[in-house]
Order: C-alpha cells, then structure tokens, then sequence
C-alpha cells in the first residue's frame, strides 16, 4: 500500500469533479489553510485547550500519572462520525465527553490570520476532508504533517497522532509542577 504525504494528499483535490467540490482554491491554498489550522491548534493545547478540528479529531492534555502525576502528555482522539464510516473504524464517544475545555475550532480566527473570508476557510476544511475521505477509501495509507505539533496518520484500520518530542517538551516545561520535596502522607 502506497503512503501520500500532504502535498500528494491535497493533489487529489484537483481530480475532484467540480461538481463534488466545496471551494475553488488550489492546492497551495488548502495547504496554506492546513498549516494555519495546524498552528492554531498547537497554539490552543499548549494554552491547555483541547481544540476539536471538525472530522478529524480532538487534541487535549492531560495528566501524564504513569510516568510522573506532574507531568501533563498530548493526547488525540478521532472523529467518530467521521472515521467510522471506513472499513473497520470504530470509536466511541466516551473520550469525547471526558475531555476539559473542549473549544470547536474557530473559523474566524484562522480567516483573518489567513485574511480569507470565513466561508472561504469553512469550505477549504470541507475540501480538505473530501480528499481524506477518497483516499482512505482508495486504500492510500496517509501521513500528515501537523506543523511542528507532530504527524497524523490514517491508514485503513487506524487513526493516530504521532506527537512530536518538541510539543512534549514545551508541555513539560511549561506545566510541570514544582516538586518543592513537600509529600502528603
């Protein structure tokens, strides 16, 4: 099975009849609005929120209790109404509703930074999700790079996140809690 990486990925939406198509941008446009979506997210978990990116995925953190109950790790869980409709995903809801200070991802922010207008970023996020949709269905394995928050990865059985040692580290050393050799007994 062949692996695409994002640039390989958002070529498929040129191949997109215009009639299944949502926005008008090129590919260059929509890898623009990927890393800007990218940078918008890694800018919320780190502020400790758990940005939900419509028909991916919510990224959150949490405490980190089996390495260090100071520690706080990024996690990421898919779509279910997205993911679910492939071969032999299924996820359920149960992360969903456990996660602290879940935020939908905001449109408008992303548009004035990109200086779009916010239609022009919704239907980008539409065309976006179409290309991932036709090539997990095409059996296409993909890995997409997320800025330097990490690389995502979709093949035909599994949804994961590969965070980066980069986004752990600044996690680490921005929420770790002082160890002052105080213990409760």
């Amino acid at each position: 099975m062949s692996e695409a990486k994002l640039q390989d990925l958002l070529n498929i939406s040129e191949a997109i009849p215009k009639s299944k198509r949502f926005s008008n941008h090129s590919t260059t446009k929509l890898l623009e609005l990927w890393n800007a979506i990218a940078i918008y997210t890694e800018e919320l978990l780190l502020s400790k929120k758990a940005p939900e990116f419509p028909g991916i995925g919510i990224f959150y953190i949490k405490r980190n209790y089996a390495a260090s109950p100071e520690e706080f790790s990024p996690h990421f869980f898919p779509t279910p109404r997205f993911f679910n409709g492939f071969n032999s995903y299924y996820y359920g809801n149960s992360v969903k509703s456990n996660v602290p200070n879940k935020i939908p991802l905001n449109y408008s922010i992303i548009a004035s930074r990109m200086g779009w207008g916010r239609p022009d970023v919704e239907m980008g996020v539409r065309d976006i999700l179409t290309c991932i949709k036709t090539s997990v269905e095409s059996g296409t394995n993909l890995s997409l790079a997320m800025g330097t928050m990490g690389t995502l990865k979709i093949t035909s059985t599994n949804v994961d996140m590969r965070f980066s040692p980069k986004i752990t580290n600044i996690l680490l050393k921005k929420y770790r809690l002082p160890n002052f050799g105080i213990h409760a007994y």
